[in-house]
């Protein structure tokens, strides 16, 4: 029996030797509600008191489920249910059919691993919790009109459809390409693609692959497979692992290529809907992560930072990685937050690697720098071993220390820097932005030894700027900052 809690399946089948068998293979998994008629799964979805995390179908005769009632219910009044075939032999055309009527999200012939129905499954049910679903239908745009990119190596057919296409309507721009690397350079230039339909046999990269990357890399780009070949293992695959919006068979008809893309249009601007409401409700919820996240930092750097040097420095530091941006809070970085020691490990490893830094540095002030010459003279020997060796620092050689692990983090030379001779000192300014893709008060799900060794850099390069009496300020941008240095001249 699956316990308390467990993803529900409404199990769908004709066989009654199929349903024990299914049983026998999921009922510790999942919650399962089987029945033998469309009817008898229409009247009990009123009554239940979860809605199924997923409808699996164990037909005799897979076409018969073109006409089903409860896949068409499900399609139009539970979105959010996963709806997966399984049958003995599924043609192609009977694949493409039900895609394009929506009425299965994912397809397998039999043998079927029972760990791969899992995986979807339990992933379908991670997936919509905490989630709504609400269909954007709307037509209106702002802004560019999006773009289809349309990816074949017949680029003399692309462009007659795309001719065909661009004259049907006005709602859309049409791109090509001959290859899926051409396509990769497209996507680059222009951020208005929606829908990318790609042809599977191409020279280099086939279309499928590219689709897996464009999923991970650009998710909210409805996928469109195409192919004059009658593959129904890679369309199956390209359905269950790739996620594509439709499979479209090969010769195309410019009628029906409309009627699709406008569904893919509707599709694309739903995904981006729900990416831009979950990225809301995840950057609200992380705003009071990020606020527990500073207190902890705070209480745990005070003492040992500020009491070293004398001055608030900690506020200081902090106030300036939060002017840096970085990639917006996703689910998965709430989830590191809550349900793992990670909020912990920042802290704890952070204040201990600071610890071990501030250990070396000789204490107390030194006003100001020599000369120009001693600063280049210990900028050059930090940029030649980043990692130091030195058992105790002079600031200045703490500082420069600093400054060689933030260009390194960076892969910037010595050339980055520019040094300019003041009345009173010294002014140190980055001519390139330094990178941050991420940093101590940003979304994470996991600690990595290269972002603490750049954050307590960055935390060195304050401690070690005030011990020289010097000033700092940093400007933050898109995943990166400037630093600007003020370091006085010594009176002897």
């Amino acid at each position: 029996m699956a316990t308390s809690g467990a993803a529900e399946i409404l199990l769908r089948y004709d066989d009654d030797q199929d349903r024990q068998h299914f049983e026998t293979l999921f009922a510790s998994d999942f919650v399962i509600h089987a029945f033998a008629t469309d009817q008898g799964a229409l009247d009990y979805l009123p009554s239940a008191a979860t809605i199924p995390t997923a409808i699996v179908l164990l037909p005799n005769r897979a076409d018969d489920y073109l006409e089903s009632s409860l896949l068409a219910r499900a399609r139009d009044h539970h979105p959010r249910i996963l709806k997966i075939l399984i049958g003995d032999a599924i043609a192609l055309n009977l694949l493409v059919k039900l895609l394009d009527h929506q009425l299965v999200d994912r397809c397998f012939e039999q043998p079927v691993n029972p760990d791969v129905i899992r995986s979807h499954v339990l992933t379908a049910a991670l997936t919509r919790e905490g989630q709504t679903f609400s269909p954007d239908t709307s037509e209106a745009h702002e802004g560019p009109k999006p773009a289809i990119l349309i990816v074949d190596d017949e680029p003399t057919a692309t462009r007659y459809l795309s001719r065909q296409l661009e004259r049907m309507q006005d709602e859309f721009r049409v791109l090509s390409a001959i290859s899926a690397e051409e396509a990769q350079l497209v996507l680059q230039k222009d951020s208005d693609v929606a829908v990318v339909m790609t042809d599977q046999r191409m020279p280099g990269m086939h279309g499928k692959e590219l689709l897996d990357e464009l999923r991970q890399s650009h998710p909210t780009i409805v996928r469109i497979l195409t192919s004059a070949w009658g593959e129904v293992d890679v369309a199956m695959d390209a359905v269950n692992e790739g996620r594509i919006f439709r499979y479209q068979k090969k010769p195309w008809n410019a009628a029906e290529l409309l009627s699709l893309f406008r569904k893919a249009l509707v599709q694309h601007r739903t995904l981006v809907s729900a990416r831009d409401r979950s990225r809301s409700i995840a950057e609200q919820q992380f705003a009071e992560l990020r606020q527990q996240r500073r207190a902890r930092l705070l209480e745990h750097l005070n003492e040992r930072v500020d009491g070293f040097t004398g001055e608030p420095i900690t506020a200081d530091f902090l106030d300036a990685l939060a002017t840096v941006r970085t990639l917006p809070a996703q689910p998965p970085h709430l989830r590191a937050s809550r349900e793992t020691a990670l909020e912990h490990d920042l802290v704890r490893d952070f204040a201990g690697m600071v610890g071990r830094q501030l250990s070396t540095l000789q204490p107390g002030h030194v006003h100001g720098i020599q000369n120009r010459q001693a600063f280049d003279q210990a900028l050059a020997n930090a940029l030649e071993n980043p990692a130091g060796t030195s058992e105790t620092q002079t600031p200045l050689m703490a500082l420069c220390q600093a400054l060689a692990t933030l260009m390194k983090a960076s892969g910037l030379e010595r050339s980055a820097l520019e040094l300019t001779r003041t009345e009173s000192g010294l002014m140190v300014a980055s001519a390139s932005p330094l990178h941050m893709y991420s940093h101590l008060l940003a979304p994470i799900t996991r600690l990595s030894r290269p972002l603490l060794e750049q954050q307590s850099a960055l935390l060195m390069l304050f401690v070690s700027t005030r011990l020289l009496a010097g000033d700092i300020d940093v400007t933050g941008g898109d995943q990166c900052l400037r630093l600007s240095l003020h370091l006085p001249a010594r009176a002897d």
